[in-house]
């Protein structure tokens, strides 16, 4: 019978801390110290490569489509921040984008220093995942909103795969053949400046959006950045919440010849990804 009451008191003295939890003011969430975000994203892969061959040789500028790989999958999306200061922030994350396909080719084409002759049956995998550190700088604070600068600091990993399954005659099925393929990647640094903004717009309701763009060369590689976002959070409890947002990013990177002569990975890459995301965030 005392181990009744003592369990029952434990209980309602439980019940009591959640209940004075809930019915704490809302905490304002613009200046946790760490938010955690884990999202599923509909991710938009929209690229263009052309990857001349070793001796020079121009090749064909193809797109998802034209080798078969989907323009769209979900994929799992990380994001940390912290904030060690009032008008200091640190953003790191992770966006995986990766699509596969195949098809018949309509047209020959040429990557690197292998051809794919129209009538081939294709199989084609794209990766495009990207690692990024932002820094922001909140040059306006307020005690609903906050204004200021951001920097962007990231790395794709492009990889491309090409592989030709089977062959089309005129006069009857497909015929196997011996399989070649082309495979080509690129880890592509990027950087970006711009301005960012966060505004809570209710007790529980934030929105936030950010711009950013540069345009730069490292040795060969020239690369221009253009990324955006935008992010609405609602808080259902103190320390959780969730997240509806968009990010974009453009990015264009020109590979030019070695000026010694030496073969190498050359030509260019147009690639435009865009997420649309909802997850959860804890923060503490």
């Amino acid at each position: 019978m005392r181990l009744s009451f003592c369990v029952m008191a434990l209980c309602g003295a439980a019940l009591h801390q959640v209940w004075a939890q809930d019915s704490l003011p809302p905490k304002n969430h613009l200046h946790d110290r760490f938010q955690l975000s884990i999202s599923g994203a509909q991710v938009w892969l929209g690229p263009k490569v052309k990857v001349d061959g070793g001796n020079g040789t121009p090749g064909t500028e193809v797109d998802g489509k034209d080798v078969g790989a989907s323009n769209s999958t979900l994929e799992p999306r990380l994001a940390l921040r912290w904030r060690p200061g009032r008008r200091h922030e640190l953003d790191v994350g992770y966006q995986f984008a990766r699509h596969t396909g195949g098809r018949v080719l309509a047209d020959t084409i040429h990557v690197a220093d292998t051809s794919f002759a129209a009538g081939l049956r294709i199989e084609s995998a794209f990766k495009a995942d990207q690692a990024f550190l932002n820094y922001r700088f909140a040059f306006r604070v307020r005690e609903r909103s906050q204004i200021g600068a951001a920097v962007g600091v990231g790395v794709l990993f492009f990889h491309v795969d090409i592989d030709a399954i089977s062959g089309a005659t005129s006069g009857g099925p497909d015929t196997t053949i011996v399989p070649f393929s082309a495979s080509k990647g690129i880890t592509i640094p990027t950087l970006s400046l711009g301005l960012y903004g966060r505004w809570r717009t209710g007790d529980r309701w934030y929105i936030e959006s950010d711009a950013r763009a540069l345009q730069f060369a490292v040795g060969r590689v020239g690369v221009l950045v253009l990324e955006g976002g935008a992010a609405a959070r609602y808080f259902v409890k103190p320390h959780f919440g969730v997240e509806l947002g968009y990010g974009v990013s453009g990015i264009r990177v020109t590979l030019d010849p070695k000026t010694d002569g030496t073969p190498s990975l050359t030509g260019r890459l147009r690639f435009t990804l865009q997420n649309l995301r909802l997850g959860v965030v804890a923060t503490r």
